[in-house]
């Protein structure tokens, strides 16, 4: 009788290279534009600016929102077509997708329907959201220097 080792979270069966790379580049564009709406929040939250240029602040920081979105909508879809043998991966995809569209609906509510009491709520799920695309650019480096 011959032991086995245990599965490690980081073992892959028959995974395209290619599959990791689009995932990777997908999460770290997606990533990328939650930085970018970072950096844009911080110009429309603070008092005293005028109404103009608040609005166009929200403007291109709702903008900001749909590559977010888009990019981790694709990404789950390459996890769950391409890269389900990954144990956790798709789920985690689906989950960060889910959760940058909460994001998207708060903010929605925030600027659209007056919802000012949201923005604490919405500033902690986007911490979630860049903290969930770190764990999955990290899972994913880890998986690609295993199949190398």
């Amino acid at each position: 009788m011959t032991a086995t080792a245990p599965r490690s979270p980081t073992t892959t069966t028959a995974v395209p290279a290619g599959a990791h790379r689009a995932f990777a580049i997908l999460i770290g564009l997606s990533a990328l534009f939650v930085v970018f709406q970072y950096f844009t929040s911080g110009e429309f939250i603070t008092d005293g600016i005028p109404k103009a240029t608040r609005e166009a602040w929200t403007t291109v920081h709702g903008f900001g929102a749909y590559p977010v979105m888009v990019f981790a909508l694709i990404a789950a879809i390459v996890a769950f077509n391409r890269l389900r043998t990954i144990r956790g991966l798709a789920l985690g995809a689906a989950v960060y997708f889910a959760a940058t569209v909460v994001q998207w609906l708060l903010g929605h509510a925030i600027s659209t329907l007056g919802m000012d009491w949201l923005t604490p709520v919405h500033v902690v799920v986007a911490a979630v959201v860049l903290g969930l695309a770190i764990w999955l650019s990290v899972r994913t480096a880890l998986l690609r220097r295993a199949t190398a």
